[in-house]
C-alpha cells in the first residue's frame, strides 16, 4: 500500500523538477481556477500544458492531500499554506512572517467578531490566518482580505474557500489604494456552493470610495451568504 504522502511533499517533489516558487504558484492558480467552476478552464489548462503529463497529475494528488489536511479531523478552518509558504518560499523575506495561530485565535476571541455583524476584514491578511481564526468564533459574517503580494492573497483566498466563507480577497496596496486584482468567493446562483468569481476595481468593497458605494456592495453580498444559510 502506497504511504500518504503531505500536501508539502508532493509540492516539493515537483518543484525540484520545475522550480519551487514557479510551481507553488501554478498550484495556487490551478486551484483558484477550479473553484471558478468552469469560468477560468482555458487558463487552468494553459497553466496544466506546461507540465509533463505525470507531473500534472501529481498536481492534482497534492490538492487532494491539501483538502484532506485542511479537513482537520472534520473541524476544518485551518491554514493549508502559510507554515509551508514560509519555511520553503519566503524565509521571512519582506517581513512576511505570518502570526502563530495560536495567537490568531487569542486576538480573534478578544476581538470577538461576533459582535461585529457582518464585516470581518484584514488589509495585510497574508495566507488568511486571521480570518480563519475570526470565523472559529463566528461563521456569520463576510470576510475580506488584501495582500499586496499576489501569491499571499491567493493562500488566503482559497483557504477561505475551501472552508465555506463568503467574501472577498484583493491583490492590492491597501496604503496606497492601488488595486491590481481581486476575487468574490459568492454562492452559485445554480450549484448552490461557494466558488470564486474574478472581480473589477468596481465592483471590490475593499477600494477606497465613498461610503453608500460601500454599503451597496456589502448588502449584495449579504444576500448572497443568506442563501447559503438558507440552503
Amino acid at each position: 500500500m502506497e504511504q500518504f504522502k503531505s500536501f508539502s511533499q508532493y509540492i516539493l517533489q515537483i518543484g525540484y523538477k520545475y522550480g519551487l516558487h514557479s510551481v507553488f504558484d501554478d498550484f495556487l492558480e490551478m486551484v483558484v481556477c477550479a473553484l471558478s467552476l468552469g469560468a477560468k478552464e482555458d487558463r487552468y489548462h494553459e497553466i496544466v500544458r506546461s507540465y509533463e503529463k505525470p507531473d500534472a497529475y501529481l498536481m492534482t494528488e497534492a490538492f487532494g492531500s491539501l483538502v484532506m489536511e485542511m479537513d482537520n479531523n472534520g473541524d476544518g478552518l485551518k491554514d493549508g499554506f502559510g507554515d509551508f509558504y514560509m519555511e520553503y518560499l519566503s524565509y521571512g523575506r519582506n517581513g512576511q512572517f505570518f502570526t502563530p495561530e495560536p495567537i490568531c485565535d487569542m486576538m480573534a476571541r478578544i476581538l470577538n467578531p461576533a459582535g461585529f455583524g457582518e464585516k470581518v476584514s484584514d488589509c495585510c491578511c497574508g495566507s488568511g490566518r486571521m480570518l480563519l481564526a475570526a470565523a472559529r468564533v463566528s461563521r456569520n459574517s463576510l470576510f475580506f482580505g488584501a495582500d499586496i503580494d499576489r501569491t499571499c492573497a491567493m493562500m488566503c483566498l482559497i483557504n477561505l474557500c475551501l472552508n465555506g466563507l463568503l467574501g472577498e480577497v484583493c491583490w492590492m496596496d491597501t496604503l496606497m489604494n492601488r488595486f491590481y486584482g481581486g476575487w468574490r468567493i459568492e454562492l452559485h446562483p445554480e450549484k448552490a456552493v461557494p466558488y470564486i468569481r474574478e472581480i473589477t476595481k468596481e465592483e471590490s468593497y475593499l477600494v477606497l470610495r465613498l461610503p453608500e458605494k460601500k454599503e451597496e456592495i456589502v448588502k449584495k453580498q449579504a444576500a448572497s451568504q443568506q442563501l447559503l444559510f438558507e440552503f
